[in-house]
């Protein structure tokens, strides 16, 4: 099915490093895919990697890759009866506009039950979650675990699934701003991060060491996760926004037997076989009550620069969402 394509839509185009508005005609669907009127698009440090070059830019130099959306039209082959129905996606380039076009399977229907804000802040950072806690470390009900970066996007996500999975949570915080949302998402014990004092902190908590420290901040610190783990521990690094992770002497490993691994998205959700199932799970849970972004900021799509200049200043609690229509 095939309908008039939406007139003039407001975007956010990437140059030199920066993010300006502008106005652009949404192309219409080939076949098989489908165009999606934009009503929140999700804000990821993807969006500040393809930004500053760090990863590419689709050729329209619209960064984003997340959001809901109302279906507007489908192009031959593509589901025909998604037309007027919401969908999420976290796959899709060029979110930060005002419509979107993309291959119909990387677009899932959202259960009536969730929100516009909860459908487009689940998908990236919660996917990420899912198989953080589901494939990486292997936890079991009464393990403890540290989670750097708490009270992020990510990180509150991360935490609501360990907790139901019955692993109790330290949350790690950058401010006291930040305690409160990370305790919301289920940390039992929430510390604001004090640097080279922070594994000590968290052996007064759980003497022997916890099971998994979860860290995706990187950067010089991140090895010092070691020193907070249990013999046969795993440290889990999964992002680099503190900066590059640096090298770990193996031997230091042998300490306590321990394991560290380093993920990264395309090896757990890089293909739609792999995406597509863990992106249902984190909407079911959603729809359940059981998984959930908190708090949401939504700024005007025009306003995408400060949106990055919050998420690179690490200022930023829960989950930033851009709204292209007044």
């Amino acid at each position: 099915m095939l309908e008039h394509a939406p007139p003039t839509v407001p975007a956010v185009v990437a140059r030199e490093g920066r993010l300006s508005p502008t106005e652009l005609s949404a192309p219409p669907p080939d076949p098989g895919q489908l165009l999606v009127r934009v009503r929140l698009a999700g804000v990821n440090y993807w969006d500040v990697m393809q930004r500053t070059g760090a990863v590419p830019l689709p050729p329209s130099g619209i960064p984003g890759v997340e959001g809901v959306g109302v279906v507007a039209a489908a192009g031959e082959g593509a589901p025909a009866d998604l037309v007027g129905r919401r969908v999420a996606w976290s796959k899709v380039n060029g979110s930060y506009a005002g419509a979107v076009v993309g291959n119909a399977d990387w677009f899932l229907p959202v259960p009536d039950d969730v929100d516009d804000e909860q459908g487009a802040g689940l998908l990236m950072q919660g996917v990420t979650a899912q198989y953080l806690a589901t494939d990486t470390a292997p936890l079991g009900d009464g393990d403890a675990a540290v989670v750097l970066a708490a009270a992020g996007g990510v990180g509150t996500l991360l935490t609501q699934l360990l907790v139901a999975a019955g692993v109790g949570v330290i949350g790690v915080v950058g401010s006291a701003a930040k305690v409160e949302a990370a305790r919301a998402a289920g940390a039992t014990e929430v510390f604001v991060d004090s640097g080279d004092d922070l594994a000590a902190a968290v052996r007064e908590v759980v003497p022997e060491g916890v099971a998994a420290v979860f860290d995706g901040n990187g950067g010089p610190a991140a090895t010092r996760g070691v020193s907070m783990l249990r013999p046969r521990g795993w440290l889990v690094l999964f992002g680099t926004a503190a900066g590059p992770i640096p090298d770990l002497p193996a031997g230091a490993l042998g300490a306590g037997s321990f394991v560290v691994t380093r993920t990264a998205g395309k090896h757990f959700a890089g293909d739609l076989a792999a995406w597509r199932p863990r992106a249902e799970d984190v909407l079911a849970r959603a729809r359940a009550g059981a998984l959930r972004v908190a708090p949401v900021t939504v700024l005007p799509l025009a306003e995408a620069a400060r949106a990055h200049e919050l998420m690179e200043s690490r200022s930023t609690t829960g989950k930033l969402l851009l709204r292209p229509e007044a």
